[in-house]
């Protein structure tokens, strides 16, 4: 399901403007833009002023505003005995946005099987790898699996979702403890690491599987 907050941020982000700047020029306040953009799934969700507002600082109409919403895949509410929720891709490379579902709500894009995958955390999410910055273990296309339960140590390969410093946005690395930072480092070194204050992270969680499918 294609999530409209992340459709607002990716045209506020063409524009290159700031969350305040552009919530000033929609006429909305600074923190129902940042709401908008992080927990709006599709666009009847929102007040019909505050639509007008978006389209007003968007430069477009009400219809052109509701035509960035374009649902994909139909989702579904998971449960233990389903499966394991497939939120969507997240890159193993620089943090980019992406088009991401709430993590604790049961719901993805896909499922895979929980029963036989050794993961027991109820609040289990897994995700598409995109890019080649984990390589040779993780590469783009394969679907791993994060349990938010489970404890995180120096060299675990985490999901990150940042905090709005850094627009939400997420990566897959390797993460290392560094007093009030953390060092996330990607296996291919190609790559370089980043230092993040723990200030600036929203979610992090760790992975414990790597789900394979054979036809």
């Amino acid at each position: 399901m294609a999530h409209f907050g992340s459709r607002i941020r990716a045209c506020r982000a063409e524009k290159g403007l700031s969350q305040e700047d552009f919530a000033q020029q929609c006429g909305l306040h600074t923190n129902t833009l940042r709401k908008v953009e992080r927990t709006c799934a599709a666009p009847d969700e929102l007040k019909e002023s505050t639509k007008v507002c978006l389209a007003h600082g968007l430069g477009i109409s009400l219809k052109q505003l509701d035509e960035l919403y374009k649902p994909v895949v139909q989702q579904y509410i998971g449960d233990p005995d389903r499966g394991i929720p497939v939120i969507n891709q997240v890159p193993a490379g620089p943090p980019v946005d992406y088009e991401h579902m709430d993590l604790d709500n049961g719901i993805g894009s896909d499922y895979i099987p929980r029963i036989g995958s050794g993961v027991n955390d109820p609040t289990a999410f897994a995700f598409t790898v995109v890019g080649d910055s984990m390589t040779p273990e993780f590469h783009e296309g394969d679907t791993v699996v994060c349990a938010p339960s489970s404890n995180i140590n120096d060299g675990d390969a985490v999901f990150v979702r940042f905090a709005s410093e850094y627009e939400h946005t997420c990566t897959f690395k390797r993460v290392y403890d560094r007093g009030q930072e953390i060092e996330l480092v990607p296996d291919n070194r190609r790559h370089a690491p980043m230092i993040v204050s723990k200030e600036h992270v929203d979610r992090m969680a760790k992975v414990v599987a790597k789900w394979v499918r054979y036809d």
